[in-house]
């Protein structure tokens, strides 16, 4: 925070922002993929985030920094060269869908959470100014409300066909907890995911992935084709999460999205197993629901890579890991891991060499805690 400050008294002089936003990275213990399709996920939000520092401006045009690209918007045109400055299209789409009557704004975003990596960057930069939006307006949403816009923003705006998992665990999640949330209802409970003895890191493949240049559009389209078909034998249902395996072997689907529909029945039924697993403090349940979990993304659903993969089988090979698996939309980004605590030095260790050899470069291993969702920066 202390050289975001610097950043901006250098910039801007004396005056000092009128808020200060942390916005969270998000974690997935498990539920991939399975948010667009209606169903149930289990994130929470990260300790590592980002901040950002705003005022309202007196003069024309916005100025926008971006800390750790060393980017730097001064004049209201450049906001729409998103080539050039992507990030922008994110604080945009927020201004416009949510308070475009504002006026001109001075920002700063920075933080420690990594970009491309599988945790949200993106959904908790759009949440983050859409808080720091309503905190200078004054206005009084609640925080789904925000949630909602901000799915809005990266559906409309940046055209990413993503569920409301990546918002809420941003917008709402508590420290040590994590999120049990059903995508249908937007009902939602926490559930403490504090396993004595074990502890959960992520592992960064380093691998950077952008969501709208892959393949995750289309399979949300393979799913919704698959839901089209099924209602041909049963009209009742909606969208996956209303499909059982008896239901989907007399549907008629070829291979490709027979393959799709399965992996999230399969992984709907994981996020229930993995919420009593957590109750009970039943690591070894959870590790072999983990393990499930990416041996399913990576053969049925396929998004994952050959960095994941690596990464997931060295831990889940590793003595003292309990289970791994790959986090996020896939083709890149992070590995979740739970294991021993006593483990995290020896692992660490072993796993950034055994990548290292693999693939000529080092991963990064991302330590973090359970943290509160999107709030001011003192609170």
């Amino acid at each position: 925070m202390d050289t975001l400050l610097d950043r901006w008294h250098t910039t801007f002089g004396s005056e000092v922002p009128e808020v200060t936003v942390r916005a969270p990275g998000r974690v997935n213990i498990i539920g991939e993929h399975t948010d667009y399709n209606e169903g149930w996920v289990l994130p929470g939000a990260m300790s590592r985030s980002i901040y950002i520092l705003a005022s309202k401006k007196a003069t024309k045009g916005h100025h926008w920094i971006a800390y750790d690209l060393d980017e730097e918007i001064e004049s209201l045109e450049d906001i729409f060269e998103y080539g050039e400055y992507p990030w922008a299209k994110y604080i945009e789409g927020a201004i416009r869908l949510y308070a475009p009557e504002i006026g001109p704004l001075r920002l700063l975003v920075g933080g420690d959470l990594p970009v491309g990596a599988g945790i949200s960057s993106s959904s908790a930069l759009v949440c983050g100014v859409l808080y720091a939006l309503q905190q200078l307006s004054g206005r009084n949403e609640t925080k789904e409300e925000l949630a909602l816009i901000g799915q809005r923003v990266e559906r409309e705006v940046i055209g990413v066909q993503g569920g409301i998992m990546d918002q809420f665990a941003i917008m709402m999640s508590q420290p040590r907890h994590v999120m049990l949330l059903d995508c249908r209802t937007r009902e939602y409970k926490l559930v403490d995911a504090d396993l004595p003895g074990c502890t959960w890191i992520l592992i960064n493949t380093r691998v950077k992935h952008a969501l709208i240049d892959s393949d995750y559009n289309q399979r949300a389209a393979q799913c919704k084709q698959a839901v089209e078909k099924i209602r041909e034998t049963f009209p009742d249902v909606q969208a996956l999460r209303d499909v059982d395996m008896d239901m989907l072997k007399d549907s008629g689907l070829n291979e490709t999205l027979m393959k799709r529909s399965a992996f999230v029945i399969e992984e709907n039924n994981r996020v229930h197993e993995m919420v009593q697993a957590l109750h009970e403090h039943d690591t070894n349940r959870a590790g072999k629901l983990l393990r499930a979990s990416h041996e399913g993304l990576r053969h049925m659903y396929e998004v994952s890579c050959d960095e994941l993969d690596h990464l997931a089988d060295f831990a889940n090979r590793y003595e003292g890991v309990r289970g791994a698996r790959m986090m996020g939309g896939g083709f890149g980004g992070c590995v979740i891991c739970l294991l021993q605590e006593d483990e995290l030095d020896a692992f660490s260790i072993a796993c950034v060499d055994s990548y290292l050899d693999r693939f000529g470069f080092e991963p990064e291993v991302i330590l973090f805690e359970l943290a509160a969702g999107v709030g001011l920066a003192t609170e």
